[in-house]
């Protein structure tokens, strides 16, 4: 299975929904507008989260994005 999976938001018209499959990490943005709408959400709840580990797996996830969906992410 693949890490991160990219779809279109159920949710919200013109926003994308990428998922951290190993991390259950969401992040939710506006197409073409990551840097200004990206909006992160932990799909298990944690008793204590490690922010300086949730902010690598943002990181990562957005280079990933980046690499991957350029497109999707930027103008």
């Amino acid at each position: 299975m693949a890490r991160y999976i990219l779809n279109p938001s159920e949710l919200t018209p013109d926003h994308w929904a990428c998922t951290d499959t190993e991390n259950m990490l969401l992040c939710v943005f506006k197409n073409k507008q990551f840097n200004e709408t990206q909006k992160f959400t932990l799909l298990e709840e944690v008793k204590n989260p490690d922010a300086v580990k949730l902010a690598k797996l943002a990181n990562e996830m957005a280079a990933w994005l980046r690499e991957n969906h350029y497109q999707k992410v930027m103008p």
